[in-house]
């Protein structure tokens, strides 16, 4: 009789441990572009930075690249990706798709805003990297990380041409941010924020003083410096849905 119950005891531990084992999952990871946390509207001069100026967004888009879903016990799974986010063409560049991830509880995603040096100038052109969209010069300059181009309204109250364009190698910069993720079979989308205002914030970037910069002059590379190092601040997690249930 004991062995019975020992037997039983023991196929229950193994059912339920079946049962708590995560499946593999989809994740696909939003991004949602936003100035000061409000959504952006083409065209309208209607936005303020830290220094004051009143500039609009008639194009925004950047790359996020080889990211790493990290989960608690600090397991990490690379995405190995390089996908544009293009605030205009949502339905085709707004996302990371991912899939077959490992299941498990993730708290850390990172990326890279930019491409490493090797592909930023060599390797096939293709996927998001494809040149149709405009966002490389060339294999020597490499790719364009980050464009933001509108209009700006200078202290004199004239509207001028805004371009700024973040590139060349010394711009890549890491972001790490705290997540809260679980893949356990049904696909889950992931949320993040990119807030446009914080990469003008801290340290406080005055367009104004240059209002087209391209990073490619000696000149441009302490506003780009200043830029890239904003990365940190103006990406956030907000929320996990998950679908299909």
């Amino acid at each position: 009789m004991k062995q019975f119950l020992f037997l039983l005891v023991g196929l229950s531990i193994i059912g339920f441990s079946c049962k708590k084992k995560s499946k593999n999952g989809s994740v696909s990871i939003v991004f949602k572009n936003t100035v000061d946390g409000l959504p952006i509207e083409k065209d309208k001069l209607v936005y303020s930075n830290a220094a004051g100026n009143k500039y609009s967004v008639s194009l925004l888009k950047y790359y996020i690249t080889n990211a790493v879903l990290v989960q608690e016990d600090g397991t990490e799974y690379k995405l190995n990706n390089y996908d544009l986010i293009d605030e205009f063409d949502k339905p085709n560049f707004s996302s990371i798709e991912a899939g077959n991830i490992p299941g498990g509880h993730y708290t850390k995603l990172k990326f890279y805003v930019g491409l490493d040096k090797i592909r930023n100038h060599e390797g096939a052109q293709d996927g998001d990297l494809d040149p149709l969209y405009n966002m490389i010069w060339t294999w020597n300059t490499g790719y364009i990380f980050l464009k933001h181009e509108g209009q700006l309204i200078t202290p004199t109250n004239d509207t001028v041409v805004m371009q700024y364009h973040i590139a060349t190698d010394d711009a890549l910069r890491k972001v790490e941010l705290p997540i809260h993720l679980t893949v356990e079979g049904n696909p889950v989308q992931l949320n993040l924020q990119f807030d446009l205002n914080k990469i003008y914030n801290a340290p406080v970037v005055d367009i104004n003083t240059q209002p087209i910069m391209h990073s490619t002059a000696a000149s441009d590379k302490a506003i780009m410096n200043a830029v890239a190092d904003n990365y940190a601040d103006a990406f956030m997690f907000t929320n996990t849905v998950t679908l299909g249930e």
